[in-house]
Parts: structure tokens; C-alpha cells; sequence
């Protein structure tokens, strides 16, 4: 009698299987749908996942990527646990959210073409309108999986530190819970 062993899906195996459960009756006018529910489940769209979804689709990679960097919502690089994006549409421009937006990255110690903190707390976007124009300006924060997003309105400096210190607090906060779990046999 042999036995067998059978090993955890990797991180690689299970993304090529979810990517070819997504697209075995896709097309290619799915491919925006594909792509969201790729970045939905993994927080965003890393070069292997573009070359996966191409290559079940029957498109091109630089088709694939032509979409995922022709279109805001898609993220090329893993994201921070929360997701500060600043508007700058004209009504949040013209009240001062260019100031936040550099402001934030003083803030964040963030160099140039940096959108990631040090401590991969907090990632910062620059956003187009949100459509609450009498709240400019306006920041949105979300958690990497966008399904927490929350709007803060009429933001100033004192507010972005306000608003830093709230979500490093959230932060910590989860870090602490999740390595009490981990020293405890915990079921979530």
C-alpha cells in the first residue's frame, strides 16, 4: 500500500486555480470584472496575476496591463492595511487637498514615487471626485480590502494627524490581537 501525502496549496498554485475558476466562462469584455475580483480577493493586481488572467483570457499581457493602468481603481503594488486617498477634483483642489496630499506624505515620511508608509500601515493615492464636493476637502480612508471605507470632510492639518493617529491606534491595536492569537490556539 502506498501512501500519499498531499501538500497545502501554495500561495502560486492557489492563485492560478482561483484565476482559472474566474475566467472558465469569461471573455474578453470580462476582463475589467476579472481583474476586480482578482484585486478583491488579494488587495491587488501583481505582474504573475496579469500574466495568468492574459493567458486564460486569450489576450495579450500588455492588453491585460493597458486596462490595469489605464484605470484608477486597480492597484499594481500590495497595498498598506489602510488606504488614504486624497481628492483632487476641482472642488477639493481649489479648498486645499493638494496641501493634504503633501502634507500626508510628509506625514508618512514618504519619498518621492512612494506610496507605501516604512510600516506598511497606511498606503496614500491621489483620487479623482467622490461626489461630496460641499465636504471639500475631502480624503477617504479605506482598509485594503475596501470593504471599511470611511469620508472625512472639510479635512485640515490638524484633522490629517487627527486622523493618523486614529488608525495607527486601529493598527496596533489588530497587531496586538492577531499575535495573542497566535500565541493561543484561536479559531477566527
Amino acid at each position: 500500500m502506498q501512501n500519499t501525502i498531499i501538500l497545502p496549496p501554495t500561495k502560486e498554485t492557489e492563485l492560478k486555480q482561483f484565476i482559472r475558476n474566474i475566467t472558465a466562462d469569461a471573455k474578453r469584455k470580462d476582463l475589467i470584472q476579472v481583474l476586480q475580483a482578482v484585486q478583491e480577493k488579494y488587495g491587488y493586481l501583481e505582474k504573475e496575476s496579469l500574466r495568468l488572467v492574459a493567458t486564460n483570457l486569450g489576450v495579450s499581457f500588455s492588453e491585460v496591463y493597458g486596462v490595469a493602468t489605464f484605470y484608477h481603481q486597480f492597484r499594481l503594488q500590495p497595498p498598506g492595511m489602510y488606504v488614504i486617498q486624497v481628492c483632487m477634483g476641482t472642488g477639493c483642489h481649489a479648498k486645499g487637498n493638494a496641501d493634504n496630499f503633501e502634507n500626508l506624505k510628509l506625514l508618512l515620511e514618504m519619498k518621492p514615487g512612494q506610496h507605501l508608509s516604512k510600516d506598511k500601515v497606511f498606503s496614500l493615492e491621489a483620487a479623482r471626485c467622490f461626489g461630496c464636493c460641499s465636504l471639500a476637502p475631502v480624503i477617504v480612508v479605506t482598509d485594503s480590502t475596501g470593504a471599511y471605507r470611511k469620508v472625512y470632510g472639510h479635512v485640515d492639518q490638524k484633522g490629517l494627524k487627527k486622523i493618523l493617529a486614529e488608525y495607527r491606534k486601529k493598527a496596533k491595536e489588530q497587531e496586538e490581537s492577531e499575535t495573542k492569537c497566535e500565541m493561543m490556539v484561536c479559531q477566527k
